[in-house]
């Protein structure tokens, strides 16, 4: 019998479920308020404002704001990553899920909130390089899910074995690379053109590798 049957998780005190709401509202407001104004513009009165607390309660909860930015990137790249399918959830025949993941990934990269999140965090790399590494982090995080796809469907057999890391790399570069570079630049992000190079490199690893 594991501890866990033992001592089973004890369910979270109204308090301590006060504190969690508490947190996600700020963090919900700073991402609104960082997004709209950008980091330096971004004041903690009003991001204590939108999320119906004060400052003195955001600064306890967070300290400064460099701290509470880093907080809300890290939030919101773990709720990308959630967001991307992987070998639980994508079809066994990689003809279509590769095309699924694909799909999924432009749709997530494009996304306004995803390319001003990066756009922002570009802007403040040399100063503040913790916020590109946890953006960097949530690439990675993504790209071992579409490994860990790749390594399933090897094991299937309904791909040949290879080098899954660099298959995996070059269809998250690919995507990322379609969907984003142009967007931080001030164009708007290009699904249509995004989508054709996701597609573009499933039919190169099909070809390859199926």
């Amino acid at each position: 019998m594991s501890s866990a049957e033992i001592f089973p998780p004890q369910a979270p005190t109204v308090r301590e479920a006060a504190a969690a709401e508490r947190r996600a509202a700020i963090l919900r407001a700073a991402k609104e308020v960082f997004l709209e104004a950008g980091y330096e513009l971004a004041s903690m009165d009003r991001i204590a404002e939108r999320a119906g607390t004060t400052k003195r309660t955001v600064y306890d909860r967070f300290g400064s704001k460099e701290a509470l930015f880093g907080a809300m990137v890290e939030h919101a790249c773990a709720n990308f990553v959630a967001q991307l399918p992987g070998p639980d959830n994508l079809p066994a025949d990689p003809r279509q899920g590769l095309r699924e993941a694909a799909t999924r990934g432009v749709a997530l990269i494009t996304s306004s909130g995803c390319v001003r999140l990066t756009r922002i965090v570009a802007g403040e790399a040399e100063r503040r390089p913790q916020f590109a590494a946890a953006l960097r982090a949530a690439f990675d995080g993504g790209q071992a899910r579409l490994e860990a796809y790749l390594i399933a469907c090897v094991a299937a057999g309904t791909l040949k074995p290879h080098d899954t890391a660099l298959t995996a790399r070059l269809f998250s570069d690919a995507i990322s690379h379609a969907a984003s570079h142009r967007a931080l630049f001030g164009e708007p992000a290009d699904t249509a053109a995004a989508t054709a190079v996701a597609d573009a490199i499933v039919r190169v690893i099909l070809t390859r590798y199926a």
